[in-house]
């Protein structure tokens, strides 16, 4: 058992042993596995993030295969009882992907998720030989709550797939703005509404990604302060998401909760931002992304969730690194330097703020079963 501690500054892990003996395990340099000195390579944080915070889920995310469970009660037991039979009794379908991208078209950041993220994967899908025209897509006027519904009730897919904003309003109401936080907008700017989906659809041991603002949640206080034009709309809304407080979304908590749940959900903490998805010349920066949602997951032998977004983590880590040789130049005058630091910080901390929720030993179902 692995207890977090705040005096251990997101430097430590609390192991406690089967006969009471305590010790602190580096998170960056122990040996890995199972005994006394080791660091287990998966790790699941069971607490909300107002209990341990989504700050130590990002350090974790950098060492080890790390997902979150905020859960209780009948949720709890759903999962808990589906992770401990492995889905073994699970329809979805691995080679029915559905893909949902809103489209509001340029400058809106739909556009560039569509264009980054929704369409190339719906590429890779179609272009696998078990999968091709089986993968599903909804797009512009078709990306719907109600196609989306209708989707994922006939299909069964074992990969949802969307892109869109996430909701972060009304403004001036925290009460309903904490219920519908990060819940999709769709083309008519409808929001998908977990218990109405619950109502026609179970997820049933599919894995969902959502690239939208605030789709697995909040934080306590926001990571972009003082990297945003002061008084701005922008500002305006990371404050009110941050007034909210450290919690995780609804959507998220109701498939991972539902009678036949979702395996694992991946979304954003905070609002999101365009520049870790493209660079200031054009160049498009989802590889990871792709890399982790096809090339890793749709495999005769899936890797788990956990490892398949290894990559993404390693991405975040090479952005931090690049900040800091730019700080070092801002300090030396360099011409540039405090403007690129400024667009890589933001692109460092939106990707690291991509987050597993549930197990991350989870997988997809292999192709071709």
């Amino acid at each position: 058992m692995f207890r977090y501690r705040r005096d251990l500054l997101d430097l430590k892990l609390r192991r406690y042993t089967s006969n009471g003996a305590a010790r602190d395990l580096d998170l960056t340099d122990s040996k890995r596995g199972l005994g006394d000195k080791r660091l287990p390579r998966y790790l699941l944080i069971f607490a909300p993030p107002s209990v341990i915070p989504w700050s130590f889920q990002y350090v974790l995310g950098q060492s080890t295969f790390v997902g979150r469970l905020d859960l209780d009660g009948e949720g709890l037991e759903n999962y808990a009882s589906a992770l401990i039979g492995n889905w073994k009794s699970a329809k979805c379908r691995p080679d029915q992907p559905v893909v949902w991208s809103v489209d509001h078209g340029h400058p809106d950041i739909t556009w560039l998720m569509h264009g980054a993220i929704a369409k190339p994967m719906l590429q890779k899908l179609q272009q696998d030989t078990d999968i091709g025209q089986r993968a599903h897509s909804m797009t512009g006027s078709a990306a719907t709550v109600a196609g989306l519904q209708t989707a994922l009730k006939a299909r069964a897919p074992a990969l949802i797939l969307t892109t869109s904003h996430g909701m972060t309003g009304p403004l001036g109401d925290s009460t309903l703005m904490r219920k519908q936080l990060g819940l999709l907008v769709d083309d008519q700017h409808a929001l998908l509404d977990p218990a109405s989906i619950l109502r026609t659809w179970q997820p049933d041991g599919a894995i969902w990604y959502s690239h939208a603002c605030c789709s697995a949640g909040s934080d306590l206080s926001t990571s972009y302060k003082g990297l945003v034009a002061e008084g701005s709309i922008v500002e305006r809304v990371l404050e009110a998401v941050a007034a909210l407080g450290a919690c995780s979304a609804p959507l998220p908590k109701a498939l991972l909760g539902a009678s036949r749940p979702l395996r694992a959900f991946i979304g954003q903490v905070e609002p999101t931002f365009d520049w870790t998805l493209r660079s200031e010349t054009g160049q498009v920066l989802t590889n990871s992304l792709c890399d982790a949602l096809y090339n890793r997951m749709h495999l005769k032998r899936p890797e788990t969730v956990g490892m398949a977004f290894e990559g993404v983590q390693r991405h975040a880590g090479q952005l931090f690194s690049q900040l800091d040789n730019l700080r070092r130049d801002i300090v030396q005058a360099v011409d540039g330097a405090k403007e690129a630091a400024t667009r890589t910080h933001l692109a460092a901390l939106d990707r690291q703020s991509l987050v597993i929720l549930g197990d991350p030993t989870v997988a997809l179902p292999a192709l071709g079963d």
